[in-house]
């Protein structure tokens, strides 16, 4: 198995951490956070009839100039109804540009614009995701996103620890925003950390096993710090495209299914960022509330209804910033014969609908066998262009 070379753990104490779930305890708690990156079409097309499915919400982050635009990106019809539904909205800036390249100006515009943008249509974010996990550590960059936002997020660790103490070697023990000397701390609310589990796929060659296998020890690794009803840690989960097959996307439909089925029958808590909250006073995050686990609706799988694209308006991108395109993959139409279709996600249209739907017809193939991802694929390359990641430069975006 190849080495994590494109991954920034630089708190890789998480090897040592157990790889399967403590026995169960009647206090055990265990939380999990998904985050859906870049606003693309096919998170609102195959993630979230599954979401719905099991009662789940997650965070979708949305690069505001990009709604709308063809080549896999959601229109602002998708994300209301993302919106409306109770999953959370946060912004991914106006065009997913590198903060730390550009002016004080420019920052303000990508920042503060784009959290302008969403309220435009309704839409209140409270967390900001910094294009390529980068600018956390920039005074700068923070105080900008401080101004706005209450909580901001970036890769790449399994763990988020809620007081900020667990990763030892950057000596913190609370979420304090800046050390003493005025830098930012490597973890806090504006650096919050999540884990990109495609990333990691593409990167190491996963098999479909070996990928739902690694899913499952990084959210059980909580049950090393979780002990009697109280959560210390938590994982938070990163998804950019979910496609049709192995090969075409990150997460491919029938591996993203096996994820939230593992989730739902192993009782974890799904929050959003937007459910954590912060302790001003002494400085450290916690969940604001938990809740129950969500009854399965009498409907699994609802449909998502396609709405017709609005156009931004107001928005005037500064010359000074540069055109940054985010690649996307496009995700397929197909359709296998001779398959038979998974039980476990029924497609149920939505009735009382007036927008047309425009689902595409597909049907997933059983696989029984792990189906390695070839070396040089094209996927691998477009999520190192999407992390900013070269050759000699493996940093995890």
């Amino acid at each position: 198995m190849a080495l994590l070379s494109g991954i920034s753990y630089e708190n890789y104490l998480l090897l040592g951490l157990p790889t399967t779930s403590t026995d169960d305890k009647k206090d055990e708690v265990k939380v999990v956070s998904f985050i859906f990156s870049d606003g693309l079409k096919s998170q609102f097309t195959y993630a979230k009839p599954i979401l719905d499915k099991y009662g789940f919400k997650g965070t979708f982050d949305v690069i505001c100039n990009n709604a709308g635009k063809k080549g896999g990106y959601m229109n602002w019809g998708d994300i209301k109804t993302l919106y409306d539904e109770g999953n959370e909205i946060g912004s991914h800036s106006m065009s997913h540009v590198r903060l730390t390249d550009l002016s004080k100006k420019s920052i303000e515009y990508e920042v503060g614009k784009s959290k302008k943008c969403l309220e435009d249509y309704g839409i209140n974010p409270v967390s900001f995701e910094y294009p390529f996990s980068e600018g956390s550590d920039n005074k700068t960059v923070v105080d900008i996103v401080a101004k706005y936002y209450e909580l901001a997020t970036r890769g790449n660790d399994p763990l988020m620890f809620l007081r900020c103490d667990g990763m030892a070697q950057y000596d913190q023990k609370n979420c304090k925003t800046y050390t003493d000397n005025g830098t930012p701390t490597y973890a806090n609310k504006y650096s919050i950390r999540n884990w990109s589990h495609d990333f990691e796929k593409v990167e190491n060659s996963y098999s479909e096993d070996q990928a739902l296998q690694r899913f499952i020890d990084v959210v059980n690794s909580q049950s090393k710090y979780n002990k009697d009803g109280k959560v210390e840690a938590i994982p938070i989960i990163m998804y950019h495209g979910i496609g049709q097959s192995k090969i075409d996307s990150g997460t491919n439909v029938d591996l993203f299914q096996k994820e939230m089925k593992y989730i739902y029958d192993n009782k974890f808590k799904v929050i959003t960022i937007s459910q954590l909250g912060y302790d001003a006073k002494n400085n450290y995050l916690y969940i604001k509330e938990l809740g129950s686990q969500p009854e399965l609706p009498p409907t699994n799988v609802t449909t998502p209804t396609e709405v017709p694209t609005t156009t931004t308006t107001n928005v005037t991108t500064p010359t000074e910033v540069p055109t940054t395109e985010v690649p996307t993959t496009e995700v397929p139409t197909t359709t296998t014969t001779n398959v038979t279709t998974p039980t476990e996600v029924p497609t149920t249209t939505t009735t009382n609908v007036t927008a047309p739907t425009e689902v595409p017809t597909t049907t997933t193939t059983n696989v029984t066998t792990p189906r390695m991802v070839p070396e040089g694929n094209i996927i691998l390359e477009i999520l190192k262009n999407l992390f900013g990641l070269e050759e000699n430069n493996p940093t995890t975006r």
